[in-house]
């Protein structure tokens, strides 16, 4: 029996191959990331935030600056105008080519953008043009209405508006998580009512101002002025945001 047993030891071992013969495994090669990708839980709001900027770029700055730069070249204040509205169409569509989708924004972009073109084109006062500010600043109003309605109404536009962000900066169980401090936390429901009172009617005072600005000031400084009060009074809005969420610790 032991030689037995010796024989079938003698071949289990000569039938296993050598280390050196076995095959090598190969481990799967780690993922790369590009220099310019980002990655972690903020990648998704520095992409939101670029968003907005080229829209302010695209849809505020570029127009204002060619319709002082064809002014200032003597072009006639409805071409000028014009010309400001259209620049921004390109933008626009492509955004809506690289989103695959027209979502809200771009519907409404669009649909003010076509508004003005058909009232420059039925009319030669160059203030039909510019009411473009004016549709622009009531949509705003409009929103800022609704921010105040859902204080009283409800739950505050804040903290549906602060879930998406949730959602972008930690993942659907963060946003679940800030969201579930709604029926927990009394201060927590206390701090979004007041955040969002106040943004509601700095974007409804905000509106009425422009467009009241709109149909009084000179055709030359509407762009100018509406923009400058538009972009005071949002940034002394967000810097008193970020102050107060901190302090009450809001932040999503």
């Amino acid at each position: 029996m032991s030689n037995m047993a010796s024989l079938f030891e003698e071949k289990s071992l000569s039938d296993e191959k050598p280390l050196a013969s076995r095959p090598e495994q190969r481990s799967l090669p780690e993922p790369t990331v590009r220099p310019d990708e980002e990655s972690g839980p903020d990648a998704g709001l520095h992409q939101v935030i670029r968003a907005n900027v080229l829209t302010v770029v695209f849809e505020v700055v570029v127009p204002m600056a060619l319709f002082y730069g064809l002014r200032a070249a003597g072009v006639s204040q409805w071409w000028a105008l014009m010309a400001g509205v259209l620049v921004a169409v390109p933008y626009v569509l492509w955004t809506v080519a690289r989103n695959r989708r027209v979502d809200l924004v771009a519907m409404v972009t669009l649909s003010i953008l076509v508004l003005s073109v058909v009232l420059g084109l039925l009319s030669d006062d160059p203030r039909t043009l510019a009411i473009r500010e004016g549709w622009t600043a009531a949509l705003g109003g409009l929103f800022g209405a609704w921010m105040l309605v859902t204080v009283f109404v409800g739950r505050p536009a804040q903290l549906t508006l602060g879930r998406t962000v949730a959602e972008v900066k930690r993942g659907a169980e963060g946003a679940a998580a800030w969201t579930a401090r709604w029926d927990t936390d009394a201060r927590f429901r206390r701090g979004l009512r007041i955040d969002t009172a106040a943004w509601g009617a700095v974007l409804l005072a905000s509106a009425v101002a422009h467009v009241v600005l709109v149909y009084t000031l000179p055709i030359d400084l509407i762009s100018l002025v509406t923009t400058v009060v538009w972009f005071a009074a949002l940034a002394c809005l967000i810097t008193w945001h970020v102050w107060y969420i901190r302090k009450e610790h809001l932040d999503a």
